[in-house]
């Protein structure tokens, strides 16, 4: 059996950005197959700090409306609402949401540095 691997750096625009490459490679792993604005919507959750009440969640859908993520509170409410049902999400309570953290762990930094080492099963 050969092995190869290889080596790549990248600087990327903001926290964000590299918090999307992570998401995109959670998603790859667990088989989910995401839009791009459904990652939008999740990473602003995540960076929200998710909601604990009603006012939050209020915030929230207006934040993401005023972005252009979604056209509707009910659109956006659909989304999260799938997410739920496939484990990104925690929700024990109604009005309480935020990120799995399978998906992206809390992280309070000032740089953010991805390691992954990846390879594939087959």
């Amino acid at each position: 059996m050969e092995i190869k691997s290889f080596s790549d750096k990248g600087i990327l625009p903001t926290k964000k950005d590299v918090l999307r490459v992570h998401l995109y490679f959670k998603f790859i792993q667990y088989g989910i197959k995401p839009f791009e604005n459904d990652i939008d919507i999740i990473l602003e959750l995540y960076l929200f700090g998710g909601y604990s009440n009603t006012e939050e969640q209020n915030k929230f859908i207006d934040i993401c409306i005023a972005k252009g993520l979604k056209k509707s509170p009910q659109s956006l409410r659909n989304t999260l609402s799938k997410y739920v049902n496939i484990g990104v999400f925690d929700k024990p309570k109604n009005t309480l949401l935020a990120v799995n953290q399978k998906f992206i762990p809390k992280v309070e930094c000032d740089r953010l540095v991805l390691l992954h080492t990846i390879t594939h099963a087959k």
